[in-house]
């Protein structure tokens, strides 16, 4: 069965990497910023737009902005003053940093303030140890979805304050449950709001 490898989109705070300093690498091994958290590839950023120009689109999450651009694609509608999430690749060009967004996507103003929450609590040694590790998850059966059938089972479990993880696993019945669950928080598609519970970003 084939696999799938790719870098966890790290949560982060903007100023992180407008601190950080990018590292460009030679062939298979992604370029990634040098960060107070550790080395980040691929970032989960939330922010406000509060800018569109010829160049694309400027977050801002508090902490400081940054420029939302792509070469190859037009960046999906999003007005000023909305909440977006990205999931994408930080950059640098003329020395200036960027991110080239691979998921973006408008959300409830609501995640701002639990975002805020989270950054203050991740753990240096637990970001580093993620930034570090490469998950490897097995494709989907065809004719069959487990992760929507995941995200299922977690709207049906939500009673307001998050579905169960563990309940989760074991109701899916899929053996690889928690890499299932662990991709989609990486996604975007699902947040753990806190510790063994998760919730679908709606």
């Amino acid at each position: 069965m084939a696999q799938i490898k790719r870098e966890t989109a790290i949560i982060c705070a903007v100023n992180d990497l407008l601190q950080g300093s990018f590292v460009r690498t030679e062939g298979w091994t992604p370029s990634y910023f040098a960060t107070d958290i550790g080395n980040i590839s691929r970032v989960n950023l939330m922010g406000v737009v509060v800018e569109k120009d010829e160049e694309g689109i400027i977050i801002d999450d508090g902490t400081g902005r940054i420029l939302l651009r792509s070469f190859e694609t037009n960046l999906p509608e999003a007005n000023v003053g909305e909440l977006v999430l990205i999931i994408g690749r930080p950059r640098v060009f003329n020395e200036k940093k960027y991110v080239v967004p691979e998921i973006m996507r408008k959300i409830s103003p609501d995640w701002a303030e639990y975002r805020k929450i989270q950054l203050k609590r991740m753990s240096r040694i637990t970001t580093f140890v993620r930034v570090e590790k490469k998950e490897v998850v097995n494709e989907p059966p065809q004719g069959q979805n487990p992760y929507q059938r995941i995200v299922e089972f977690i709207k049906d479990l939500d009673n307001g304050e998050g579905a169960d993880i563990g309940e989760v696993e074991r109701r899916s019945g899929f053996s690889n449950a928690g890499e299932l669950i662990s991709r989609l928080i990486e996604e975007g598609e699902i947040f753990e709001i806190r510790p063994g519970r998760i919730k679908i970003l709606e």
